[in-house]
């Protein structure tokens, strides 16, 4: 089986850290620097998604946009950001309008990279 690792370009460790790790709750997998206080490339993961995280110029454009499909208790997981009050993004969700029985939300982080989480509307909105 092969697996997908999109690579998203992130410019400041710490509001990725912010982002990723304290507010959408991923969790760091390992880290990789070529020296001391040069661009990090690394893994986060969240059940079974795993993103690349990279400050090094040219591994990615800004502005990527992935999918994450069948993503179990989407309303839950909506309930528990919206709760944690982050300051700078409260996203919506609801029926996408392309699948009335597909739960959709969509987060961009602070480098205008966009995760669109899609779930069963027959879980229920929180």
């Amino acid at each position: 089986m092969s697996y997908l690792k999109p690579i998203f370009r992130i410019f400041d460790y710490e509001k990725a850290i912010h982002f990723y790790v304290d507010w959408l709750g991923f969790q760091i997998d390992w880290e990789s620097y070529l020296e001391p206080g040069s661009p990090v490339y690394m893994q986060v993961s969240l059940r079974d998604v795993v993103l690349h995280l990279s400050e090094h110029h040219g591994d990615a454009t800004p502005g990527a946009h992935v999918i994450i499909d069948d993503f179990a208790g989407l309303a839950d997981y909506h309930h528990t950001l919206i709760e944690k009050k982050y300051k700078y993004n409260r996203p919506g969700i609801g029926p996408s309008y392309w699948q009335p029985a597909v739960l959709t939300m969509d987060v961009i982080d602070p480098f205008r990279n966009i995760l669109t989480f899609n779930g069963s509307v027959s879980e229920g909105a929180s």
